[in-house]
Formats: C-alpha cells, structure tokens, sequence
C-alpha cells in the first residue's frame, strides 16, 4: 500500500517537470512568435517536442519501479529508457526537419531550449525541501 502510494508521488513529480518543460518550450515558441513570426514559433516548438515528447515515454517507462525491491528493474528500465528518448528524438528532429516546411535554426532552437528547459525545471523542483510532512504522511498511510 505505501509503496503504490510512494509510487504514485514519485510518477507525478516526474510527470510534472516533463509538464514544465513543455511550458518552458511553448513560452519559447511565444517568444519566437512575437520576434520572428508564425513559422519560426512553430519551428521552435516543433523542435521542442521532438525533445519532450520522448521524454515522457521515458518518465512513463522508468518511473515504474519504485523502491528497494525493484533497484535492478529500475536500472534496467533507466539505460533502456534513455536509449529509446534518444533515438525518438532523433528520429522526431530527422522527421521534422526532413517532411515539414520549417525552419533548421529554429528547431534547433527549440531542440536545444527543451534540453536547457528540462534542467532548469529540475534545479528549480529540487532546490527546495524534497518531501513535506504532508507528503510523507501520506506515503506512509497516515494522514
């Protein structure tokens, strides 16, 4: 029970800083939009879901395994993880860039803006106190 709860809260802390950095490239793609116009904001976000996107393949894939019991699936699914979030956004870039009338720099831009958006969402989220009292009441059923 705890560690479906403990589960739980750790999946929505991941889910939420993939969240934030798809708010980190659409605030991006607004700045573009108003520098540069409509194609080049649609370039930069398209670039940065071909970072983003895979990124939530990897936290749903990874963040399945939690606890001690679970270290060797957790690992596993870590490196298998990060290998599929490479290759999709590889792929999505190649795709993007290759079948959509878009600008190259610009979903570069966005590309690059995603990867700076996710670790600054990270140092922002983990800088501060990592659980609460009332998190960890709940995890442990007593609140």
């Amino acid at each position: 029970m705890a560690t479906k709860s403990l589960q739980a809260v750790i999946q929505g802390k991941a889910y939420r800083l993939v969240l934030w950095q798809l708010c980190g490239v659409l605030i991006l793609a607004v700045g573009a939009f108003i520098i540069r116009g409509q194609h080049d904001a649609i370039s930069v976000f398209a670039g940065g879901l071909s970072y983003g996107l895979p990124n939530l393949i990897f936290v749903w894939l990874v963040f399945r395994y939690v606890g001690a019991q679970q270290i060797y699936h957790f690992v596993a699914a870590f490196f298998i993880g990060e290998m599929l979030k490479m290759i999709f956004s590889a792929l999505c870039f190649v795709l993007i860039v290759k079948y959509l009338p878009v600008s190259l720099l610009s979903v570069l831009i966005g590309l690059v803006g995603a990867m700076v958006s996710f670790w600054i969402v990270c140092v922002w989220q983990f800088s501060g106190p990592t659980m609460t009292t009332a998190t960890e009441e709940r995890v442990d059923g007593r609140g």
